[in-house]
């Protein structure tokens, strides 16, 4: 009986090696690609993941692609990290975070291009990441700041949701110290354990973190059919009194109504705004609301002619 005890140890361990030669090298499954995780980066509850430079992803959407984040550990194409470089922020959801898309094809390396054509020195940060509204990116722009101060900053709205900063006290005083690395032994263990195993990776998968504190509906409903902007005027006046002028809010949604309304609103209050509805049909991934290619594209030639307007010939 002890003698087959021994054997289960050296037969799972054969077992673990081939699993994860079949997953992680021949099927090409990527690791885990996680640097830390930080908590307090977005208003709900959980971490948030900052990842390693190159480390690995897989397309989300249409067929099965493996894609590399860059030299940041940030989505799309390398930035220019030298002492002269200059930084433009782009912050936004998954629509700019982008783990649908190859990198060369996504918005913010189409702006990049078009802005390298002007200056080497000017280099477009993606800091999009999912699920995020203007108030959790309000948030991640504050924590990327202090690292690569923006010489602008452009917010991305595909929807006018912005009320997570309800669950936040004093929302907009943002101290940077209400974010920080956890360094707990189960986050560590975690991160080490699915940085180095393919299979314990994808095994994980099952277990994600998902809940999150939900945020309580505004005590002033509106009437049906009319759309509520007062919390997202709250968080683009939250951009404005942190970045003033260096701050544009671009929204791409396909709602005349909420982006006229918005186009006002951003006069009345001297914030910079530019809309096009860009999120049509043809812009869209079949079956699901996000960009496609020719949409990215779009986008990033928008950004760009923002930017601009914004930056360059406005001054």
């Amino acid at each position: 009986m002890n003698k087959k005890h021994l054997l289960i140890l050296p037969a799972f361990i054969i077992a673990f090696i081939a699993v994860e030669i079949l997953i992680g090298n021949l099927l090409g499954f990527p690791k885990y690609g996680v640097l830390y995780k930080m908590k307090g980066m977005r208003a709900s509850a959980g971490h948030q993941n900052v990842y390693k430079p190159y480390s690995e992803y897989w397309n989300l959407k249409e067929k099965f692609e493996i894609y590399r984040r860059n030299n940041l550990g940030l989505p799309g194409a390398n930035v220019n990290v030298s002492e002269s470089a200059k930084y433009v922020c782009v912050l936004g959801s998954s629509f700019i975070e982008n783990m649908y898309i190859s990198p060369e094809l996504m918005s913010t390396t189409v702006f990049q291009n078009k802005l390298r054509d002007d200056s080497k020195m000017f280099s477009v940060l993606n800091l999009g990441y999912n699920g995020y509204d203007p108030y959790d990116c309000l948030r991640r722009m504050v924590y990327y700041e202090s690292a690569y101060k923006p010489e602008c900053v452009m917010l991305v709205i595909n929807s006018y949701k912005s009320d997570s900063y309800l669950l936040i006290e004093n929302p907009f005083d943002i101290n940077p110290a209400s974010m920080y690395i956890d360094n707990s032994f189960k986050s560590n263990a975690s991160i080490f354990l699915r940085n180095n195993s393919a299979f314990i990776r994808l095994v994980s998968l099952l277990f994600q973190e998902g809940n999150e504190q939900t945020v309580l509906p505004s005590a002033g409903v509106p009437p049906e059919g009319e759309p509520y902007l007062t919390d997202l005027e709250m968080c683009l006046n939250g951009f404005f009194k942190r970045y003033g002028n260096r701050f544009v809010c671009v929204s791409i949604m396909n709602n005349g109504e909420v982006n006229r309304k918005l186009d006002q609103y951003c006069k009345d209050n001297n914030i910079n705004f530019e809309y096009s509805d860009i999120m049509t049909p043809e812009n869209q991934i079949e079956g699901d609301w996000h960009l496609n290619t020719k949409g990215n594209a779009a986008l990033g030639n928008f950004l760009y002619e923002s930017y601009r307007k914004h930056f360059i010939t406005g001054r």
